[in-house]
Parts: structure tokens; C-alpha cells; sequence
């Protein structure tokens, strides 16, 4: 039995996750791309503490990425270690045949995905989002139009080579590691390969195609997860998984229309990951927004870790979340709200949310602290600070 005081993170996080209580609530900045913090907040938040001599001999030297897109950074693994995050975040490395494309012209920068996605930011602008001609399947008319795009390789040894495990080994024992998956969720990978209107009228007009597409991006996952989890399975304990399914005051389909055309595709691919992943492993699901009504359908399909609480979403009041299914999932995220709070409120009301979001969510365990989705540039250094703090102080069993 695990002694309290001779818990590293590794070892608090997966208490957590079993729904017991550690020696205190664990703690996650940078450990998915969904948990994280953008560049610019980032660099602001380690000047803060150089002036403070809080933390020495860290300079501004260029960032490394864990997701460009999002301008969301890889922390270092001193500050990583100062601010006693629990969780290490590993992503797979680029397939052989493709590497991050960018293009240049005038102001405007844009990426392609390996799916072929364009993503474009303009002079000015903090993240990458796709215009009107950045969907690739936009013109799609039939299902041979599917067979025929040249889908990357899901199965390319190359992304779990390179070093991999050898990187992975390196935190296995002390902390908790996430490793997620290339080609995004299952419903917003459709609405970004055709687009937003294109997506949404195939859904309910012509269901045939859309499930056609969703079962090839779901072919896609599956065939990734053959190849990581035969390769580093044994070290990982977080498989994140993440998709849009909320908005601010409902889902983004109905929950009827969920059920019958999106649920069956993850349970295809969960029912992989369950019979797959070791015992040590635990399956966190991202989106944002209202999910009240499908959570149950995320429990029964064998999710354990639902992130974020969005509690500025209708129906999401962690309270009560935590009374109806505290006991079947894991909430991670809900520490603080990121819409207005942490931009916007004085450090003093930061801290108070903190207390109330840990009084509500950690009791009994199945709570791991962070951010209601990633940080944005626009948040201040002392209210980060002050969020952090406020975890140290309240945050202990």
C-alpha cells in the first residue's frame, strides 16, 4: 500500500482516477492539448516569475509547440516541475510520408494538416482556423469520392518511432502520461473535412455519406490505436480522445441524431481501446459546452475521464455533476473558468472560484485539477499565479 507522503504523480493521479481520495488533488497544465496554455500567456507567465525570482535562469528562449494550431505550448520541465503538474503529455511523431506544411503569403500564414485540412492565421491573430476554402472535401458528391482521397497512413511505424517510448520511459515512473491521437474527433474531423453547412446538411439529409465519412476518420483512430498501444500502451495511462459535441446551451446534433449516427462509431473504437489498453489506463474524452444529456451515453459506452467541466454551460453545474455521476466518471478540468474569470476577475476572486470548483469536485476523489480548456493569451500572470496558489492551499485531502 501506497504510503501518503511517499506518493509521486504518477501514483496520486491514478488514485484519482480510481475514484479515491490522494494525499492531494493532482494537477494538470500542459498534459493534453486541451488542458494547456497558449504561447503568449506562457511567456508572459514565465517573465512574471523571473521578476519575482520565483524561478531563475529561464530566459525567452522560442517555444517549443505541442500544438501549433492552437498556439498551444509544450512546457519546460523545470517550470513543469516548480508548479508540480502531475501529468507529462506525449504525442505521436509525424508519419514518414508528410511533414507540417506552411505556406506563406503577404500577412496570412496557413498550415495543412496531414489530412489535408488548411488551417490559416492572419497578421494579428493568436491561432490558426480554417476559411471557407480550407475544407478538403467540400465538393464531395458519393462515397467513391471518399475511397478515392489519399487518406494518410494511420498504421506508419514512423509515428511511434523515432524515440518514442524511449521519451515516454524517461516520466513513466514519476508521472502520470497522456499520450493522444492524430486525426481529432470523429464529428468535428467531418465538419472540418467538408465544412460546417456541407457536414450538417449531409447529417440530416443524406446520412448514408456522413457515416461513410465518420466510419473512415473512425478506421483512421483505430488503426493509430492498433499501432500505439502494441508500442507504448505498457507506459501510458491516459488515452485522450476529443471531439465537439457541446455548444454554450445544448449539443451540437441532437442527442437523438448522436445516438444513432455518432455513438456507434465510438463505441466501435472504445470497445478497441478497452480491450487493448493495460489496467493502469483510463480513457478521457474532451468537449466542450453543454454535454449533460449525452454523459450518460459517454459513461455507458466505457469513458472514465470527461473533460472539461464547462460550468458556464447550461446544465453543467459541477455540483450536481458530481452527485449523479461522481461516482462513474472522472472530472477533469472545471479548476477555474477560463470565458471570465481568469482573464478578467482580480486574483482574489480567482482563488475564491478555485475553492468553491475543489469543494465541489474533489470529494471522494475521480477530480484532476485544471483549467476549463486551454489558457488564453489574454490572461494575466497573477491570476495564474493566484489560481495555483489557491490549488496548493485547498487542494490537500
Amino acid at each position: 500500500m501506497i504510503e501518503e507522503d511517499d506518493r509521486n504523480s504518477r501514483e496520486r493521479t491514478l488514485v484519482a482516477l480510481s475514484h479515491r481520495e490522494p494525499d492531494r488533488v493532482p494537477f494538470d497544465l500542459g498534459g493534453t492539448v486541451d488542458t494547456g496554455i497558449h504561447y503568449i500567456a506562457y511567456r508572459n507567465l514565465l517573465l512574471h516569475l523571473n521578476k519575482s525570482h520565483l524561478l531563475k535562469d529561464l530566459g525567452e528562449d522560442e517555444t517549443k509547440l505541442l500544438d501549433p494550431i492552437q498556439g498551444i505550448v509544450s512546457i519546460d520541465e523545470e517550470v513543469a516541475r516548480y508548479l508540480r503538474t502531475d501529468v507529462r503529455a506525449f504525442r505521436p511523431n509525424d508519419p514518414s510520408s508528410w511533414d507540417l506544411t506552411v505556406l506563406k503569403a503577404g500577412h496570412n500564414k496557413a498550415i495543412i494538416d496531414e489530412l489535408g485540412v488548411k488551417w490559416t492565421k492572419r497578421n494579428g491573430e493568436h491561432y490558426f482556423d480554417q476559411t471557407s476554402e480550407g475544407h478538403p472535401l467540400s465538393a464531395l458528391v458519393d462515397l467513391e469520392d471518399i475511397e478515392r482521397y489519399p487518406w494518410p497512413d494511420a498504421g506508419d511505424p514512423a509515428r511511434t518511432a523515432a524515440g518514442l517510448r524511449e521519451s515516454i520511459e524517461k516520466h513513466s515512473k514519476d508521472y502520470a502520461i497522456t499520450l493522444g491521437d492524430p486525426f481529432g474527433g470523429i464529428l468535428a474531423t467531418g465538419f472540418r473535412m467538408r465544412g460546417y453547412a456541407n457536414f450538417y446538411m449531409d447529417l440530416a439529409a443524406k446520412p448514408s455519406l456522413a457515416c461513410s465519412l465518420m466510419d473512415k476518420i473512425t478506421e483512421l483512430k483505430m488503426e493509430y490505436w492498433r499501432l500505439a498501444l502494441d508500442k507504448v500502451g505498457d507506459l501510458i495511462n491516459v488515452i485522450v480522445l476529443e471531439d465537439d459535441l457541446g455548444q454554450q446551451d445544448r449539443t451540437l446534433v441532437s442527442p437523438k441524431m448522436y445516438r444513432k449516427l455518432i455513438k456507434p462509431r465510438y463505441r466501435r473504437l472504445i470497445n478497441l481501446l478497452k480491450e487493448r489498453k493495460s489496467p493502469w489506463t483510463y480513457i478521457f474524452f474532451h468537449t466542450d459546452g453543454s454535454v449533460y444529456n449525452v454523459l450518460p451515453d459517454l459513461i455507458e459506452m466505457g469513458i472514465d475521464i470527461l473533460n472539461p467541466v464547462q460550468v458556464s454551460a447550461a446544465k453543467m453545474d459541477p455540483a450536481k455533476l458530481k452527485k449523479e455521476f461522481g461516482n462513474e466518471i472522472t472530472f477533469w478540468g472545471g479548476g477555474v473558468d477560463t470565458q471570465q474569470v481568469l482573464p478578467f476577475a482580480k486574483p482574489e476572486e480567482v482563488k475564491q472560484e478555485v475553492r468553491k470548483r475543489i469543494e465541489e469536485l474533489a470529494p471522494g476523489g475521480g477530480f484532476v485539477f485544471s483549467t476549463i480548456h486551454n489558457i488564453q493569451p489574454d490572461v494575466p500572470p497573477e491570476n495564474l499565479i493566484a489560481m495555483w496558489e489557491a490549488l496548493q492551499e485547498y487542494g490537500k485531502y
